[in-house]
């Protein structure tokens, strides 16, 4: 009789079923527009990351960067379950204290103020949502990171999540050690990608991101880079039902359901509206 000398991770197995069956059979939250109501009231920027983030994922310290690591099969078989865990979660968040002096220069909140200021929806105080502006920085399978400059809106119960994917990817060593290029660039798509935020939550308040009854099936390494559990490849992880709110010949920009809880290898970025590059889509069919 063969003896396995190692117990398989559970964490990593489940991770990997709940994968496989969120993207088959369980139906995620759906991302829904501005009340009307509410966005009259006017807009609060608050300097945060959202208290719920994807799971695995680690806020950059005194910054609004969220790092989302790739996963690796390496710790599917060790001696003692759930170590593998533990041990990826300290390297990842030893990265994340490296970018925090590295990317210092580089504010998300500062740039969503500067982008935000003289919007009418923007009120110092008191606003009937909160808008919080943050980065997605995602470790993919192909040893590259990629950026989302994100704005989500809270209030009365509601969460609205806004996301441009910038067009740079970045090896991950060299973004790790950034050169004075890479900051300037960074900083750039980042500003430009505020101004685009901007335009999107306003023409939302104005009730012009609603249902449109066209749909499709999304693919992109922006949206799901890394493996889960270091096995199921990012290409296989698709949003099923993207509601397609604009199509242009060279975006889209596309309205997703998602469980933000989730893992970013298994669809923790979907939820929300999303402005993506068709070269940064694998996958775009519609129904």
């Amino acid at each position: 009789m063969a003896v396995i000398p190692f117990p398989i991770r559970v964490g990593a197995l489940v991770t990997l079923l709940i994968t496989v069956l969120s993207a088959c059979s369980i139906t995620p939250p759906a991302s829904t527009p501005i009340r009307p109501e509410a966005a009259a009231q006017g807009i609060t920027l608050v300097r945060a990351v959202p208290a719920e983030l994807p799971a695995q994922a680690v806020a950059v310290p005194h910054a609004q960067f969220v790092l989302v690591p790739n996963e690796s099969a390496a710790g599917l078989l060790v001696p003692v379950p759930f170590v593998a865990e533990a041990i990826s979660g300290v390297v990842d968040r030893n990265v994340a204290e490296g970018l925090e002096a590295r990317y210092a220069s580089i504010a998300p909140y500062r740039i969503a103020l500067a982008a935000m200021q003289s919007s009418p929806l923007i009120r110092q105080a008191g606003g009937a949502l909160t808008l919080k502006p943050f980065v997605f920085i995602t470790e993919c399978a192909d040893d590259r990171y990629r950026i989302a400059s994100v704005f989500q809106l809270e209030g009365g119960g509601w969460i609205g999540r806004y996301t441009v994917h910038l067009p740079t990817t970045y090896p991950l060593d060299a973004f790790k050690q950034p050169s004075a290029a890479t900051l300037a660039a960074l900083q750039a798509e980042l500003t430009d990608a505020a101004a685009l935020l901007r335009e999107l939550v306003e023409r939302g308040a104005r009730g012009e991101l609603g249902p449109t009854g066209v749909r499709a099936e999304v693919g992109s390494l922006h949206l799901v880079g890394g493996k889960s559990a270091g096995l199921l490849s990012p290409t296989l992880v698709r949003a099923k039902d993207a509601e397609v709110i604009e199509e242009t010949a060279d975006r889209v920009i596309v309205r997703l359901p998602g469980f933000m809880g989730l893992a970013g290898t298994s669809g923790g970025l979907f939820f929300g509206v999303h402005v993506l590059r068709k070269d940064q889509l694998h996958t775009f069919r519609k129904s």
